[in-house]
């Protein structure tokens, strides 16, 4: 259930780059050094924008060293995590200030998803104050994620307020902006584990009320929560915090966890009161589009408060990519060998509507869609002017193995491979599959981001195409 919640506000995906560095200015650093080391990467990421943003990754040399060395444009915290960890909290700290050298030694844990430890070299106070807050946080939110752990929860979360009321008076330093942003990152992290708990420790969704009312009153705050200040950006959570005070709200509006999760991008948009946190969240929102025509209608009425919050070139980024995709535009011509060795671009089926299917063997997802397409192939099998295309993304090392599949399967349409990171897959900037796509008798694009065939929206698009061709032939 925690997944598909999160899906409610997809997460902030921006690459951060590090700057060149300016005349005069220095390098933030952080020096590591991994003790006992099995080969794990270290991976660096800095809190921006409500969620941890990576800064990349390095691996230890010979000598077991690796460093970050980037140019910061203000304090930030910063967490040191290992490859391949995939945790919802994170532990090992730091805080950053413009042109500092940290040193770092880590100690990995090889049983464990993070690393054992890290001991930082002379700790400044802020860097202190969030250890200590954060450990506190992370024992409370592993309760909140375990149903069977609900009852723990929520004698923690009172035990937790407290102490969280005393940390914000207590932790102080002479960092004035640090200390404000300590608090925002508390209260951001105190509302965030209380909308969390709604979903994730037994509370069910279903189509009438939450089951379990004798906890109601926990909850109750959260109806009226106004998402009217930027303190949430504050908070490597502060985004899923808004994903799940969303979801309770919308879910407290319709009664039903199919309508909540049914709920527009425009009607979420709604509730957020701050310009700033609702360009952040247009912006998370618009990572996650595939077509030029939902950019248009969702993202481009907000271009002004998006620009004003600094994220302008991301969204002229968006904008020009999705552009090239638009309904109309030229489909990309690609060149591809099928699993008879013979040679086809997509120029070899003008004047025929072309429906394509990107797939791959080990994406099941993928193959309960190969039958619908296989049907949906079939109703057309009379008509002359459309073809159905199958292109596998296994790889052309993959070439012999992926021959036997199509054979094993009876796959009777023309299926082409391809690279993963190449051909369609690139020029479209695909990021996952199945995906689908139709172009029209001339080779231009109509969607490259169709529904998929057990949908019957697929079948709608096709025969509007087929219409609209022979309209304009017959014209």
């Amino acid at each position: 259930m925690i997944r598909k919640i999160l899906q409610i506000v997809p997460l902030l995906i921006i690459p951060v780059v590090f700057n060149a560095y300016a005349a005069g200015s220095k390098p933030t650093e952080v020096n590591c050094q991994v003790h006992n080391n099995k080969g794990s990467a270290v991976f660096l990421y800095r809190v921006k924008n409500g969620q941890a943003m990576s800064l990349g990754f390095k691996r230890p040399d010979a000598k077991n060293n690796c460093k970050f060395s980037f140019q910061a444009d203000g304090d930030a915290i910063y967490f040191l995590r290992k490859g391949g960890a995939h945790l919802f909290e994170f532990t090992h700290v730091i805080y950053l200030h413009p042109g500092d050298k940290q040193k770092v030694d880590i100690y990995p844990n090889n049983q464990g998803s993070d690393f054992d430890s890290i001991k930082i070299a002379n700790p400044n106070k802020e860097t202190a104050s969030l250890k200590k807050w954060i450990s506190i946080f992370n024992q409370s939110y592993k309760l909140a994620q375990n149903r069977n752990q609900r009852d723990q929860f929520f004698d923690a979360y009172k035990e937790l307020l407290a102490t969280a009321d005393k940390i914000k008076k207590t932790s102080t330093t002479g960092n004035k902006y640090f200390n404000n942003l300590l608090i925002d990152k508390i209260n951001t992290e105190v509302l965030f584990l209380k909308a969390a708990a709604f979903f994730n420790c037994g509370e069910r969704m279903n189509a009438g009320y939450d089951t379990a009312a004798s906890r109601q009153w926990f909850y109750e705050t959260l109806k009226k929560q106004n998402i009217d200040k930027t303190d949430l950006l504050q908070s490597e959570h502060g985004l899923e915090m808004l994903n799940y005070l969303l979801g309770y709200q919308f879910f407290q509006q319709y009664k039903s966890g199919e309508e909540m999760l049914g709920a527009s991008f425009l009607e979420k948009i709604k509730k957020i009161d701050n310009d700033t946190v609702r360009a952040v969240y247009a912006t998370a929102h618009m990572g996650q589009l595939t077509n030029y025509e939902q950019f248009v209608a969702e993202i481009q009425p907000f271009k002004q408060i998006i620009d004003n919050a600094g994220l302008q070139d991301y969204y002229q980024k968006k904008c020009n990519e999705l552009s090239a995709y638009a309904k109309g535009k030229p489909a990309y011509n690609f060149s591809l060998y099928d699993n008879n060795d013979k040679h086809y671009s997509l120029s070899d089926f003008k004047g025929k509507v072309v429906v394509l299917d990107i797939w791959a063997m080990w994406c099941a997802p993928c193959l309960a869609e190969k039958p619908n397409f296989k049907k949906l192939e079939e109703e057309y099998k009379d008509q002359k002017d459309i073809v159905f295309l199958g292109v596998s993304v296994d790889g052309l090392s993959r070439k012999d193995p992926w021959k036997g599949f199509v054979a094993k399967k009876g796959y009777t349409n023309i299926e082409l491979l391809s690279n993963f990171d190449e051909s369609i897959m690139k020029y479209y900037n695909i990021g996952g599959i199945p995906r689908f796509m139709v172009f029209d008798k001339e080779g231009k694009i109509v969607s490259v981001d169709a529904p998929r065939p057990s949908n019957s929206a697929l079948k709608e698009l096709i025969e509007e195409t087929l219409k609209k061709n022979d309209h304009a032939i017959s014209n």
